[in-house]
Order: C-alpha cells, then structure tokens, then sequence
C-alpha cells in the first residue's frame, strides 16, 4: 500500500511550528519502506491556501510539531491524518514511524506526552493526540 507523509523541516529537524514552517520533506511510502522523497518550499500563505497546498502534494499523513487549531482541522477535514507535537531529527522520525515507534514519550514534544493527553501545561494538553498510524 503506497502512502505519502509529510513533515515540516527546519534545521535537519521537524520544525518546532508547522504554520510557520519553510520547507516539507514528503516521503512516498510502500509497505513500509521510503520509495522516494523531496523537500518542497511551503508558501507562506493563509491557513487555508497552506491546507490547500499540502492536500495537493497528495499528502496522506503529516507528522508534525505545533500546529494551529485552525490548520490542523483543514487538513483533518481534507482527508490528511495530522500527528502534532512530534520532535526530533527527519531521520529519527521517519525511522521511528516505519517501525511502529513514533509514540514513544522521547519524541513528543515537551509537556504533550502521549500527543497532548500529558500532565504538561502546554497549549497541547486537551487536544487530540495522535491516531493510530498505518505502521503502528
């Protein structure tokens, strides 16, 4: 089964806020493993010509740090499966989502343990964590 995942960059790492976010690296998948990937300038637009953009990169999940409520429900609405309050580097993350680890407490980000369902005071606590992925 072919899937495309998304993850907003900055620094090598997932970029601490997805609406503010320069660059996508987006990964096509198939049974689990990394067929092809390129890095894409995400526009800085309204929330709603940014939901547009990533939905017609064909992306299929995003994995990301913060993300505005507002964003974050277009592109749930739009059919994309958004995993907030992730960090790290590209590389574990990928890694961490092809072996079904990418739930583990060390690449939340801090006070959104459990993707917001932690004892932090973060803006996370109280929103929806993330859903079991397609590797998971």
């Amino acid at each position: 089964m072919s899937i495309k995942v998304a993850i907003p960059i900055w620094k090598e790492r997932v970029s601490p806020v997805m609406d503010s976010a320069g660059q996508l690296m987006v990964a096509d998948f198939d049974n689990g493993h990394i067929v092809s990937e390129n890095t894409v300038a995400i526009p800085q637009l309204h929330a709603v010509q940014k939901a547009r953009f990533i939905c017609n990169l064909g992306v299929n999940i995003l994995i990301c740090g913060a993300i505005s409520q507002e964003l974050e429900t277009m592109l749930a609405s739009s059919g994309v499966e958004v995993n907030p309050f992730f960090r790290g580097t590209i590389e574990e993350i990928i890694a961490a989502f092809c072996n079904g680890n990418l739930k583990e407490e060390r690449y939340y980000l801090p006070g959104c343990r459990n993707g917001g369902r932690g004892r932090g005071r973060g803006r996370c606590q109280g929103r929806r964590g993330m859903r079991r992925g397609r590797f998971n």
